[in-house]
């Protein structure tokens, strides 16, 4: 059972970011249900992200070539910096 991470809703027009929304929502969120509240903490710089990213693929995250730079984005959009209304990375944009 997956239960709903909320993130903060930034870029929300940036394909990339939105791209990298649901590539969250459906990788990470396999093994992290907190994800919503790391992304509140923790205040990484882009390559911290993708760097990151990278070590969650070595311990085996599904995110493919393609989707790494969506997720960084995503990642960065979202972590601990303003804090807008928050949604979940699996739930669509309401404003659309």
């Amino acid at each position: 059972m997956s239960m709903p991470i909320a993130v903060h809703a930034q870029g929300g027009d940036d394909p990339q970011v939105e791209k990298g929304r649901g590539v969250v929502a459906q990788v990470c969120t396999t093994c992290h249900t907190t994800l919503g509240r790391m992304l509140q903490v923790h205040k990484q710089t882009r390559e911290q992200w993708r760097e990151l990213v990278f070590f969650m693929i070595s311990r085996g995250a599904q995110v493919m070539p393609d989707e790494i730079d969506a997720v960084t984005a995503f990642l960065v959009a979202n972590s601990g910096r303003e804090r807008p209304a928050a949604r979940s990375p699996a739930q669509p944009d309401a404003r659309k």
